[in-house]
């Protein structure tokens, strides 16, 4: 039927909606029951939705689908919104009337259903125009007047804000979540969407098709539809005259939609839902430095966390706290770990993201990036400088309790069933976090230490190529070593980076990296 990815959410929506309806309405009489009258498909935007439901209205031999938009019920006019709604089902109610069970189904499709079902008494317009829409549509669906020759399919993104009377049995009943497809869902997908161009041999030999269901993780249907219409389009610029834009090149019977085609569109489609590789990234901008055996154990510390959360039945949530002196490495080491985990949902929430944000804004920010990962069988949530996030300041030992307590809730919060989720959260005040009693709320820690002897600082050094020559690297080394530096040294390896690349400008850097570092580690 063109839609791919969906196959388990068909035949379950079937046994539940219209396995029912093959049947003589004399049997289904005999057993008492009513057909099921509402179907609600929810899930992230460009999934599916909307397509599924246009495809079901084709597939029933029912009589043409009525397709509303949410927002066009709605009137200026005082009862013109609940006369809209009853004016959708007067043909279904006059059929029933004359026909009885022997009447046709009638369907009506509500898109962005949330619009006009939002929970009653939750609007403050002083108008009681929502509430009324959304009577009116409980009367009709489930009223005293019952119809068994309808079907309502309504679609949102945003099932919780639909009035929960919506969502009993007799009423919408049946919730069908449409996720992000699986890789063989993509493949589904792609498949659909090159057909045309397989058929008419326009896809070139060197394109694989699984090759790119596995480079479009986290990708909707709408967004693999966008990589392909990108795709085509570095395929049609090859073939236009250079220099204008209203001819094109001769050799249009050689133009082919090749795999470079695909992997330029894939550095311009980017999934809007689940990893924030980019973010993560730039917390690792000079990669893991293993400058002591300890970088070896956390990595492998932080492994361990992952594939408990993939394989272990009893802890669905696990977290952990990395915590230790500014600029120790903690969230490169929390931004390694959870890229190498290649989970199909992997967020960052740091502060920089919510810089202007009232108390009330974080909590809806931190809550919906939990509710998202939600959604994904595997994700992993970083949470970077948490008492900058609980607006912490030593002055005053002010913070924000609101923010703390959904930190609290939501790190004991279990996952719903079938679904993983690995926190890691970084922190320079373990002592604030203990008093605030967060650490209860975290299954483990880990402390990351600073660089204490001069063994990891010629690590660092070797790994950064600061010097020219080893004997200057050695020089350097044993300068230090003569100084004394080493009884009191606590670096972070950040400072020793920064220390480092500021030498390297310098015309003498043995001299300035020596001095440099003696200013360092005096200074603490």
């Amino acid at each position: 039927m063109g839609i791919g990815g969906l196959d388990a959410e068909f035949s379950n929506m079937f046994r539940r909606a219209f396995a029912s309806r093959i049947f003589p309405p004399s049997l289904v009489e005999k057993m008492g029951i009513q057909h099921v009258k509402g179907i609600l498909l929810y899930g992230p935007p460009g999934t599916g939705k909307t397509l599924m439901a246009r495809e079901i209205g084709k597939m029933l031999n029912g009589r043409e689908p009525k397709i509303v938009n949410g927002p066009e019920v709605l009137s200026k006019f005082v009862g013109q919104s609940e006369e809209n709604i009853r004016k959708l089902f007067i043909d279904a109610e006059t059929e029933y009337k004359d026909k009885g069970e022997d009447s046709s189904l009638h369907i009506i499709i509500f898109d962005e259903l949330d619009a006009i079902c939002k929970q009653r008494g939750s609007k403050n317009d002083n108008t009681g125009v929502g509430d009324s829409v959304v009577n009116q549509l409980l009367a009709k669906m489930d009223g005293v007047e019952q119809l068994n020759n309808i079907l309502i399919i309504g679609m949102t993104n945003r099932k919780d804000m639909i009035d929960e009377a919506l969502l009993r049995p007799g009423r919408m009943e049946v919730h069908m979540e449409i996720g992000l497809p699986d890789e063989t869902g993509r493949l589904q997908i792609l498949k659909i969407h090159t057909s045309k161009m397989t058929q008419n041999n326009i896809l070139d030999v060197d394109v694989d098709l699984e090759e790119l269901s596995v480079l479009t993780k986290n990708f909707t249907g709408a967004e693999i539809n966008g990589l392909v219409k990108s795709a085509t389009s570095f395929a049609f610029n090859r073939h236009v005259k250079v220099g204008t834009l209203a001819g094109v090149a001769a050799d249009l019977e050689d133009l082919k939609v090749q795999r470079a085609d695909f992997l330029g569109a894939l550095e311009e489609v980017h999934a809007a839902f689940g990893s924030s590789e980019e973010e993560l990234a730039s917390c690792v901008t000079n990669g893991i430095i293993r400058y002591s055996p300890q970088i070896d154990q956390m990595l492998l510390e932080g492994k361990l966390r992952v594939e408990q959360v993939k394989k272990s039945e009893r802890t669905p949530l696990v977290s952990m706290l990395l915590h230790g002196r500014a600029g120790a490495g903690k969230t490169a080491l929390a931004a390694t770990i959870a890229m190498q985990s290649e989970f199909p949902f992997i967020k960052l929430i740091s502060p920089e993201t919510m810089v202007g944000m009232s108390e009330f804004q974080k909590v809806n920010a931190i809550a919906r990036v939990f509710q998202d990962s939600y959604r994904s069988p595997l994700s992993v949530i970083v949470m970077d400088d948490l008492e900058r996030l609980l607006d912490y300041t030593p002055i005053g030992a002010r913070f924000s309790n609101s923010v703390m307590q959904a930190i609290a809730v939501l790190l004991k919060k279990q996952p719903p069933k079938g679904r993983r989720l690995l926190v890691l959260a970084t922190t320079t005040r373990h002592n604030v976090l203990a008093e605030m009693d967060l650490l209860d709320s975290f299954s483990s820690e880990m402390y990351v230490e600073n660089v204490r002897d001069l063994t990891a600082v010629n690590a660092v050094v070797k790994e950064l190529e600061l010097f020219q020559s080893d004997n200057d690297r050695r020089t350097a080394m044993a300068t230090l070593a003569k100084s004394g530096i080493e009884e009191k040294m606590s670096i972070g390896v950040k400072r020793l980076l920064m220390t480092i690349e500021k030498a390297r400008q310098d015309s003498d850097p043995i001299g300035r990296f020596v001095s440099d570092m003696n200013a360092e580690v005096n200074a603490f």
